[in-house]
């Protein structure tokens, strides 16, 4: 089968002129030159937007360690007090429950004040 007009052999070899003129050249130049700005601009929007993500994500990292640290405090408290309480609990006549209780009976009393 040899060239019987049935077209190229190879989808890279082509019957069709290519044209290298100087205009043709420059306008491909400045073509490239413009994609080029394009990009340049793009790269720099993505590289803006990536610091930016940055800078976010290490406040939101001290954020997160401060807010770990307050819990670490409050923990610390929120245990001192418990244990004040079952020494207060254990050095009075009242049992435990009956301190509970009237706790429970307190809170109530300011949420339903706090509701209305």
């Amino acid at each position: 089968m040899s060239g019987q007009g049935t077209g190229p052999s190879s989808p890279y070899e082509s019957n069709t002129k290519i044209d290298y003129s100087e205009s043709s050249l420059a306008r491909l130049e400045s073509q490239n030159e413009e994609e080029m700005g394009v990009m340049s601009q793009k790269i720099q929007a993505l590289k803006s937007l990536s610091l930016k993500m940055g800078d976010e994500i290490r406040g939101s990292n001290q954020t997160l360690d401060s807010l770990g640290d307050t819990f670490q405090r409050t923990s610390t408290k929120v245990k001192a007090n418990l244990s004040n309480m079952l020494v207060m609990a254990k050095n009075s006549r009242i049992s435990i429950k009956t301190w509970l209780i009237i706790f429970l009976i307190v809170g109530m009393l300011f949420f339903w004040v706090w509701i209305r």
